[in-house]
Order: C-alpha cells, then structure tokens, then sequence
C-alpha cells in the first residue's frame, strides 16, 4: 500500500481512493487532510504512513487539520548566508604623554628658548664710556646705515648693477654684526640699533653712488684712526679688515659708474 501513495497528491481520484480505503464511510469533510485549491492535497510522507498505519486517531497533532504539517518534501528556504565579520584588531591603548626628564643634579633647571632666553641686556644712553667704546657704537651705526642705503639703492638699479648693490649690502650687515659683537666683549651690553634706521635720501642714482663712494673713504680713514687708539691684536686685526674692505668697495662703486658712464 504505501508504494501506492505518493508524498505529494496532486491528483484528487488518487486522494479519494486513499482515504476510501483506509477511511471506510466516512465523508471526506471529516478527513485530516483536504485538498488544496487546485484540486489536489499535499501532506507529507510521515502523516500518510500513520494515517494508512494508525488511523486518523492517532496521527500527530501536525498532521490533523490547522496543524502544523511537516513537508520534508518542499526544500526548505534557503537562508542568507550570513556575512562574517571580521574579527576587531586589539586598538593598543594609548601611551602616557612623556614626562620631562628631570634636570640632572647639579644644573639648574633651563629656561627661556635656547640662548634667547639669556641674551644680555641692551645699551641704553645715559651709559657713560670711554672714547674708544663711544666710538665703536658709532662704527656700528655706520655700518647699518650703509647696509641701508646699499639695499634702498638697489631698488633703483637693474641686471648686474642691482646684484653688486646687493652684494655691498650683505658685506656692510656682516661687518655690523662684528662690530656689534666686539663691543660686547668690551662691556657686556648688546648695541644693535636698528629701530633707529629711516629710508636714505636718494634724490638721482647717480649722485648717489658718487655720495657713497665718498662715504667709504670716509670710513676707511676713520677705521685707521680707530686702530691707533687700540694694543688689543683682536681689535687692530678688525679694524684693518674693515678699512681694507672700504677700499674695495670704493674700487667697486668706481666700477659701476664706469659702466654706466
């Protein structure tokens, strides 16, 4: 009997003689299997093997009506894979911010940036001097007031006249920060005056370059003078330095009017 009846009845004659035969004289409203809307019934393999075995009062309660069938037949949906997640990377804690190292024994603590926080103090005027110091602050106001003038005059000029100018410029700024330095090994004090710097008169650009050329003869013979107040050999070597460069400026500022002549 059960190569007889199929897992899936489809076919409502196949149905009726089934339950006829296990069922006989009953209605088929009183059957615990119905079928379906197209005309045929679908009840699973087990339910028919306890119908056909045990009769309708004994089937499990998912084979009778408004149960719960079980359909071994119908492959079960298929569920969606479920996307693994890649497991979380250890985030390392964060490391404590690091502690200053202590300032070794014996040194005091360090302050201020680096050498800017112990410059020392600035010349101020009523600072009285001798002759020779007077004269050194005077020198270096020189200095950066040519340093000045080479770098407005140059605005004036163009191609190679303008590079040699400010070339003398850079010269003039370097022979300041000597001076400079050299009064501070004197007395201790900075001499740096350059908020007292204004924009140079230059009413043509010739007559400018013939009034500078003066100037640095001006300053060589001044130099030479300066060197006879001094025995210190550091200072007399500074100041023939100085006079000597005077004069190759004049050679050069003779030059340009040269070429432009």
């Amino acid at each position: 009997m059960e190569d007889m009846i199929p897992c899936s009845l489809k076919d409502q004659e196949v149905f009726q003689r089934v339950w006829q035969r296990v069922m006989a004289g009953r209605s088929e409203e009183s059957s615990p299997i119905q079928p379906g809307p197209t005309g045929g019934g679908d009840m699973s393999c087990e339910c028919l093997k306890a119908l056909m075995g045990q009769g309708e009062e004994g089937l499990p309660p998912s084979c009778l009506p408004g149960g719960d069938a079980v359909q071994p037949d119908r492959p079960p949906m298929e569920q969606p894979p479920v996307e693994q997640q890649p497991p979380a990377e250890d985030v390392p804690a964060p490391e404590p911010p690091c502690q200053p190292a202590p300032p070794a024994e014996g040194l005091p603590p360090q302050e201020g940036r680096g050498w800017d926080g112990d410059m020392p103090s600035l010349w101020e005027e009523p600072q009285g001097g001798d002759d020779r110091t007077a004269r050194l602050r005077r020198h270096v106001m020189d200095a950066l007031e040519g340093w000045q003038f080479y770098r407005h005059l140059a605005r004036r000029a163009r191609g190679t006249d303008a590079r040699a100018l400010n070339s003398l410029a850079g010269e003039l700024h370097r022979h300041a920060r000597k001076l400079s330095a050299a009064y501070f090994l004197l007395t201790g004090l900075r001499y740096w005056p350059t908020e007292l710097l204004g924009a140079p008169a230059i009413p043509s650009y010739w007559g400018a370059l013939r009034g500078r050329h003066q100037a640095e003869q001006r300053q060589e013979t001044a130099f030479r003078l300066a060197a006879d107040d001094w025995e210190d050999p550091d200072m007399l070597e500074l100041y023939g330095e100085l006079a000597d460069a005077c004069q190759q400026r004049c050679r050069r500022l003779r030059a340009l009017l040269e070429q432009g002549m």
